[in-house]
């Protein structure tokens, strides 16, 4: 209720402009398209902030996009093998494909051993076992590995045990197992199948998974390469196995997979590895390299024949040239002799330069201490009368203008003497103003003397100006008059 207008307009006068504010809100909040829209403004950024800070919206809409996907299922299998026609046609495509590839290959296998010792072994063998000669070669040349085990309770479809072969990186088990029960799932549910068709074989590239369903548990199968025959054997009697010795932990299977640790072992003999033997070849690389070998020592033995002559050689030429330099040594030494003479005169000569040197140095030094005293005293007798209660500054005045070139002249002769000059310069004012007007006029006139003397040219480092009264300064440079004062300083 907004009330009469007495309490509208004392209302406005107590909350001002958040009265207005907490009335639009309200309605906002009221109003279900307007809330729903400023909600959808923001509605992306708040999911996609949410999910990278702790993953709850993956969390959470899982479960409902399985039940949406289910329901589609359900209603409608055919639309839904139709979506997804274009990722299973090329999948199977691929498959046929690198099944003829295997086939290809085997069959070059075959040709390639068909006249070697393993043939007639495998002849021998499909002799004794009554079996065809394809298909003892078959079965020799294939090439496999067991990389990895499931085992998947059948109702819950929750993993129970897991193992990996050595040197094989594995993601994440629950995943996995997962996937295999929806997978099979989704066929059952897509395609016309009677309730005992089972999924029993996957392949994805190198990757091949046997499946083998058992009435209590599903056994799977990573393999890599070419999947031979008896593993499916293998596969069938390990399920057997697992229900003869396990089947009251998988009929009271709660969700604890603790006692199915023993179980390890029996699924580790399924780690099959099967590698293919190369027939022995001549060791051409080594005899290569044998060759090799005796050739760079062959060629060491020539060089170092070689290189014993050239040396022989240098010996012989060096001899020679050490005579001759020998020869040329005795007559440097003679020259060096005449030249060492040259040198000691010229060596005096240059000790009577230095003492002269040092004596103009000595005459040049005292010469400066003594303009420089001279300077000192000029600039701190130095006077620049001021106007009464006045601090103005005539840079072209005579008393300026020759202070100026004294400390100039001083910069130069503390330079020559390796001396670095200050000089202070203190302002005074008489008694006949205020205390603090006196202070800030003679500060002033101290300020507006160094502008002057830095405007004529002078470095403001050089100058430093106080007004008196100054706590530290010296007496004799405060003093009860309209004038400034100096002291020099040199570092």
């Amino acid at each position: 209720m907004q009330g009469t207008p007495d309490i509208s307009q004392l209302r406005h006068l107590l909350f001002g402009k958040d009265y207005d504010a907490l009335l639009a809100l309200k309605a906002q909040f009221e109003n279900s398209a307007t809330y729903s829209a400023s909600v959808a403004s923001v509605i992306a950024e708040a999911l996609q902030h949410r999910e990278a800070h702790d993953g709850g919206v993956s969390s959470v809409l899982a479960p409902t996009v399985e039940r949406a996907m289910s329901h589609a299922i359900s209603s409608d299998p055919k639309r839904f093998a139709d979506v997804l026609y274009p990722v299973m046609g090329p999948a199977i495509r691929k498959s046929i494909q690198q099944a003829l590839n295997e086939a290809l290959e085997n069959f070059n296998r075959l040709l390639e051993q068909s006249l070697s010792v393993n043939s007639w072994r495998w002849r021998w063998d499909a002799w004794r076992t009554g079996q065809s000669y394809a298909q003892i070669a078959m079965l020799r040349t294939l090439v496999y590995q067991v990389e990895q085990v499931f085992l998947i309770h059948r109702d819950t479809g929750l993993l129970l045990q897991h193992v990996v072969s050595e040197n094989v990186t594995s993601k994440d088990p629950e995943i996995i197992s997962g996937m295999l029960t929806a997978i099979q799932d989704f066929i059952k549910d897509s395609f016309a199948t009677t309730g005992d068709d089972m999924l029993d074989t996957l392949r994805l590239g190198e990757l091949t998974v046997l499946v083998e369903h058992g009435p209590l548990a599903v056994l799977a199968l990573v393999i890599r390469g070419t999947v031979p025959a008896e593993l499916r054997a293998l596969l069938a009697e390990t399920v057997e196995n697992i229900h003869q010795q396990y089947r009251q932990p998988l009929q009271a299977y709660q969700g604890d997979a603790s006692v199915f640790t023993s179980i390890e072992p029996l699924l580790r003999d399924c780690l099959i590895k099967k590698q293919q033997q190369r027939e022995k070849r001549p060791p051409w690389l080594a005899y290569l390299l044998l060759a090799t070998i005796v050739g760079a020592l062959g060629w060491w033995i020539y060089q170092y024949q070689q290189a014993q002559a050239a040396q022989l050689h240098q010996q012989r030429q060096a001899e020679q040239a050490q005579q001759a330099a020998v020869q040329a040594l005795r007559e440097q030494l003679a020259q060096q002799q005449t030249q060492q003479a040259s040198l000691q005169a010229s060596m005096q000569t240059l000790l009577d330069q230095q003492n002269h040197q040092q004596q103009r140095s000595a005459q040049q030094i005292a010469a400066d201490t003594a303009a420089l005293t001279t300077l000192t005293q000029q600039i701190e007798a130095a006077n620049y009368p001021f106007e009464k209660a006045k601090a103005d500054v005539n840079p072209q005045h005579p008393a300026i203008i020759a202070l100026g070139k004294h400390i100039g002249e001083l910069l130069q002769t503390a330079q020559r003497l390796d001396k670095t000059p200050q000089i202070m310069i203190v302002g005074n004012a008489d008694d006949s103003g205020k205390d603090t007007f006196n202070r800030e006029l003679a500060q002033q006139r101290a300020d507006n003397l160094r502008t002057a003397l830095i405007t004529s040219g002078l470095p403001a480092f050089v100058l430093v100006a106080y007004g008196a009264p100054h706590p530290g300064l010296p007496s004799h440079l405060q003093k009860n008059e309209r004038s400034t004062h100096y002291r020099v300083s040199l570092y």
